[in-house]
């Protein structure tokens, strides 16, 4: 069984999208095998965006996940890992384009993503490949909190 990683994002969370956004994930099978609310740290967040790393964006997606952007009441980000036949490929469909405004739009990030003020506001994140997974949910949580 596969496993990945998403994060429910401030803007999904501050719209009140998360209970939508697990339901489309459960309608596909997959099983919840941790979740927890996080409030992510800029030292997490630059590991976990490591790879935009030397680009012009990586300090406003950064900013903008700790909810210091556009008046976002705090910076909660919603954890989870699930776990599934191609967990990683079936996730990405369901979301779309990482950038919204490319989305089909009945994917989630195509629903409810948007560009403002620059900054891709694109609901979830979820991890690009099975490695990506490994490496991004190994940062999120300790191996006790990921059912077996």
């Amino acid at each position: 069984m596969e496993q990945t990683l998403i994060l429910i994002k401030p803007d999904a969370i501050q719209k009140k999208l998360t209970g939508i956004i697990l339901s489309r994930f459960e309608a596909l099978g997959l099983e919840i095998a941790a979740a927890k609310a996080v409030r992510a740290t800029e030292d997490l967040l630059r590991k976990h965006y490591a790879n935009l790393q030397g680009t012009d964006f990586v300090d406003g997606v950064i900013k903008f996940m700790m909810g210091d952007y556009n008046g976002l009441p705090d910076h909660r980000i919603y954890a989870f890992v699930l776990r599934g036949e191609k967990a990683v490929s079936r996730v990405r469909a369901a979301l779309g384009a990482t950038n919204p405004e490319k989305a089909e739009p009945w994917t989630l990030r195509g629903q409810f993503g948007c560009i403002k003020d620059g900054i891709m506001q694109n609901a979830v994140h979820a991890s690009g490949s099975a490695e990506d997974a490994e490496r991004e949910i190994a940062l999120w949580f300790r191996p006790e909190e990921v059912l077996p």
